[in-house]
């Protein structure tokens, strides 16, 4: 089941952006240990479980790091950088072995899960400006696009091993 949380900033829903971050890197394992072929693609026309949590990292670390900024910064400018048509052919995290990925991704989401338990109301409010937007994002807004876009990526994983 897909979750929803809401766009307001409240307690609550804080903690249910914090809750599916918490087990996202966990949920990855257990795809690691499910699938014996990392780099074979789960489908026809679809990505392999190595490239689907490149995708995953590689978006979370855009949207990391516009929370980071907007914590260091007065309204910050992002620039129009995406993560997989940018960030990911630069870096080729596809390319990498899954127990790397893995490793990699769980550090990186220790490192977010300490700031964002770390932050105070007025923290999640700060705001980024992005590259040809009107609308300033804050660093819930973010964090919830990291959350759900990783529960979408989760969900679609199950839908897939259980038609496989």
């Amino acid at each position: 089941m897909k979750p929803s949380i809401s766009t307001q900033t409240t307690p609550a829903n804080i903690q249910a952006v914090l809750a599916l971050l918490e087990v996202t890197p966990h949920e990855f394992e257990r795809f690691g240990l499910m699938i014996p072929e990392h780099t074979s693609p789960l489908g026809e026309g679809q990505r392999s479980l190595v490239q689907d949590l490149a995708h995953v990292i590689n978006s979370e670390e855009i949207n990391a790091q516009a929370i980071y900024l907007a914590l260091l910064l007065d309204e910050p400018l992002l620039h129009d950088v995406h993560p997989e048509r940018d960030w990911g052919h630069l870096l080729r995290r596809d390319t990498f072995p899954f127990a790397e990925l893995l490793a990699y991704f769980k550090l990186r989401r220790v490192v977010l899960m300490r700031v964002l338990r770390s932050l105070n109301e007025a923290q999640w409010h700060r705001t980024i400006r992005e590259e040809g937007k009107q609308r300033r994002e804050s660093g819930y807004w973010r964090a919830r696009v990291i959350a759900l876009h990783e529960a979408d990526h989760i969900a679609d994983l199950e839908r897939r091993i259980k038609l496989s």
